[in-house]
């Protein structure tokens, strides 16, 4: 009985430690997601010249989860009758649990929407490239932090389960 109970307490933290590190592992993707659906509104806006509802839908059907809820509410939200940067803002506020971001990711994210529906396309066109400069550096500071991180965090869980172990026989 005491074996099965170690062995328990050793499996459940180094399951803890493994799913901290997968969502850690997210986070490039997710910024890697983000750039792309980005440059994919981008390219609605200046090229296609595409209402923004329009826009958000194309991008919705072109891009993986978590990212296709995040576009498909904030086109709910304008068909609503919703200002875009509200939208924007109200979405972020609602999505950002689904997602493995950092609260910096969200506020570079945010930017684009303060100029979303107020301006002409160029100027959106200017918004959304400053972003994605912006989010390309994150991502690749993201891919050095991440590595470090959930090697740590896949050691740790077992660690600290066998050192739970150790503290109770």
């Amino acid at each position: 009985m005491l074996i099965i109970g170690c062995v328990a307490i050793i499996a459940g933290c180094g399951s803890l430690g493994l799913w901290l590190a997968h969502r850690i592992r997210r986070r490039p993707v997710e910024l890697r997601g983000c750039l792309m659906a980005l440059a994919l509104l981008d390219t609605e806006i200046i090229w296609g010249s595409t209402p923004l509802p329009e826009a958000f839908c194309i991008v919705k059907e072109r891009t993986d989860q978590p990212w296709q809820g995040f576009f498909e509410e904030l086109q709910e939200r304008l068909q609503r009758g919703e200002s875009a940067s509200l939208a924007w803002k109200g979405t972020i506020f609602k999505q950002n649990q689904h997602f493995c971001l950092k609260q910096e990711d969200w506020h570079v994210i945010s930017d684009v929407g303060r100029g979303l529906g107020r301006s002409d396309s160029h100027e959106q066109h200017k918004q959304i490239e400053l972003v994605q400069r912006q989010l390309a550096l994150l991502k690749e500071q993201a891919g050095m932090w991440s590595d470090k991180q959930a090697k740590m965090w896949s050691y740790l869980g077992f660690l600290c389960g066998i050192a739970g172990v150790l503290i109770l026989i």
